[in-house]
């Protein structure tokens, strides 16, 4: 019965990924290219549980420089180590309207899809486990707007209810590999004719204005995404956050 349950789930989510640990590359993007930008609304396209919808409510380690929210230390410390001379933030940014957009999005506060997240994580990184868990309590006090519905057709009408007067972030993280390339290319048309910046943070081939900047350019580690904002390379990123490769040659967007 529990693998029956088990396939029910992998079919269910197949896509899903424990993804709170991202937050640390985005948060790295958000902060040298955006904190002076004021109140931000953060819309993540592919949220899943939600869990990279609260930057503000964890603290960070970037090699030995520490920031956590106003509130003091928080019960998750995402750890990150840099080369290349990020901008490395100063403070958390301030997060005044955040929602999610997803296909299938889940509920930390359904026991399943909480169970769902933690099997994503291997058995013997317990340090990863008890991350995952206290984000998704963090999460499930939060109860955030995460929104079914398609990239192309919910985009829009999420971006509708923005208040004004603030930074429109939207944030992709391994999401957009997943559309077909045609929709991905109508995607990224959509965006980029959005009064908003985008933080991407997808595999190097996904975003062709990233991918071209960085020309033959290869990672520091295989299997590192290419961290981009609106289009311009800014770091390789590993793929659960835990190190961010600047790269120098290339200036922030402001």
């Amino acid at each position: 019965m529990a693998r029956i349950e088990l396939a029910r789930g992998a079919r269910r989510n197949e896509r899903e990924s424990n993804p709170d640990e991202r937050a640390e590359t985005l948060r790295g993007a958000s902060s040298g290219a955006l904190a002076h930008r004021g109140p931000i609304a953060l819309l993540e396209v592919g949220a899943s549980a939600g869990l990279c919808l609260y930057p503000d409510r964890y603290s960070y380690s970037y090699d030995s420089t520490r920031i956590d929210p106003t509130s003091g230390p928080s019960t998750v410390l995402l750890e990150c180590e840099t080369t290349g001379g990020p901008p490395l933030p100063t403070a958390l940014p301030r997060i005044v309207w955040r929602a999610g957009l997803d296909l299938n999005p889940l509920d930390v506060s359904d026991a399943a899809d909480a169970l769902w997240l933690e099997t994503l994580i291997w058995p013997e990184q317990t340090e990863r486990l008890a991350r995952i868990r206290a984000a998704m309590d963090i999460v499930r006090s939060e109860h955030p707007r995460i929104v079914q519905g398609d990239a192309l057709v919910g985009l829009p009408a999420l971006v509708a209810e923005v208040p004004t007067g603030v930074t429109l972030v939207i944030v992709t993280s391994a999401a957009i590999v997943y559309l077909p390339p045609d929709v991905r290319a109508t995607f990224i048309d959509l965006v980029g004719s959005l009064d908003a910046r985008w933080i991407s943070n997808e595999g190097r081939g996904i975003v062709p204005a990233a991918a071209a900047a960085v020309g033959e350019a290869e990672p520091p580690e295989a299997g590192q995404f290419l961290l981009a904002l609106d289009g311009h390379p800014l770091a390789w990123a590993g793929p659960h956050g835990q190190r961010l490769d600047w790269l120098p040659q290339i200036a922030p967007q402001t």
